[in-house]
């Protein structure tokens, strides 16, 4: 099956919209994102009370790298927002990152009215639609993204401006360092991972191998990757179009741990993945090894990819990039397009005629 993805023309055949191409380009959008989002002025000046991103599917996800990366060292809470409405404490003390890649997410432009109805700070991140209509009307800082990407392979630019953003107005140290590494990191990634790497030397090739009619089950060993393990299901979702889920140590040691008792039944159906960090505490990466030796045992394979890197982004992020590669690779071996979603673009069709 090796001689599919080691077939360039074949692959480009079925990607012809080039999303793996897309997916190599991360660490430019990300620094490119990152600019953008440096050029916008704070949003009243103060630190706030708390941050809520507003934002659905791959527009979101940015969200939810932000909140990891900030957990335990900004002064702030960050929650996100995958809904039609905003939390009642959202107020004026909340700063609000409304991201809608294409401007015309219809729960991300509800909850943008809702915030700001709420006397929140508002920033637009958006390419422009309605979003961008909205925040020239209202006056909203609007930070303008490139067009004509899938919203998931704009990760960079999702997620750039929110760190752009708050390392600008002075709420977080150290993220201009962390964005230096990772660019750096990214870089040799995607060349030791790429497509002109052949499968015998490729371990992104060779998990996408291993998952070839199985369901995706991927686990986050620690806090930090949480936002990756989803990022992972979402991407089997939409490039490799299979059912895929996620959790997270430790909640799944009291709870889905129980589920794997018939778990492998049917035999050789789920596959499970766990992210890993060298900077895992001691004592999660003991669970996982203990849950692996009572419950693993079910799984049709088990396999553990590792973070690279020293910053926290540079480690979640190498994560992602790997992820979305094997996420693509599957693809090819399911021969699928990875780009279209067709099932969305219909859901949405319909919505608009309801």
């Amino acid at each position: 099956m090796s001689y599919v993805l080691d077939d360039l023309e074949r692959c480009k055949g079925l990607d012809p919209q080039g999303m793996v191409t897309l997916v190599l380009r991360t660490p430019e959008f990300l620094r490119e994102g990152w600019r953008l989002g440096e050029g916008v002025e704070p949003p009243g000046g103060s630190p706030p009370r708390n941050v809520v991103v507003l934002g659905m599917g791959g527009s979101g996800i940015g969200g939810d790298l932000l909140r990891g990366l900030l957990y335990d060292r900004a002064s702030f809470p960050v929650a996100v927002v995958k809904d039609y409405t905003v939390p009642r404490w959202v107020g004026p003390g909340t700063v609000a990152f409304a991201c809608s890649y294409s401007g015309n997410t219809e729960e991300t432009l509800a909850a943008y009215q809702a915030a700001q109805a709420a006397g929140a700070r508002c920033v637009a991140v958006t390419s422009g639609g309605k979003l961008a209509e909205l925040a020239l009307r209202d006056g909203t800082p609007w930070v303008r993204i490139p067009p004509g990407l899938p919203p998931r392979a704009a990760l960079g630019y999702l997620v750039g401006p929110l760190l752009g953003a708050v390392h600008r107005w002075g709420w977080v140290e150290g993220l201009e360092a962390e964005l230096g590494e990772a660019e750096g990191v990214l870089g040799e990634l995607a060349a030791r991972w790429g497509p002109q790497t052949p499968t015998a030397g490729n371990p992104a090739k060779q998990l996408a191998r291993a998952l070839v009619g199985k369901v995706p089950v991927v686990y986050a060993a620690s806090r930090l990757a949480q936002a990756a393990a989803l990022r992972w299901k979402t991407q089997f979702n939409e490039n490799s179009k299979v059912f895929a889920t996620w959790h997270c140590f430790p909640e799944l040691n009291h709870n889905e741990t129980v589920g794997w008792a018939l778990a492998g039944q049917p035999e050789g159906l789920l596959a499970v993945v766990v992210l890993r960090d060298p900077e895992d505490p001691p004592r999660l990466a003991r669970r996982v090894e203990i849950t692996r030796q009572l419950a693993f045992g079910a799984a049709a394979s088990y396999h553990e990819v590792w973070a690279e890197g020293r910053g926290r982004l540079s480690r979640v992020l190498s994560l992602v990039l790997l992820g979305d590669l094997v996420s693509v690779y599957l693809a090819y071996l399911n021969e699928v397009d990875p780009t279209p979603v067709a099932v969305i673009d219909e859901l949405k069709r319909r919505l608009e005629e309801a």
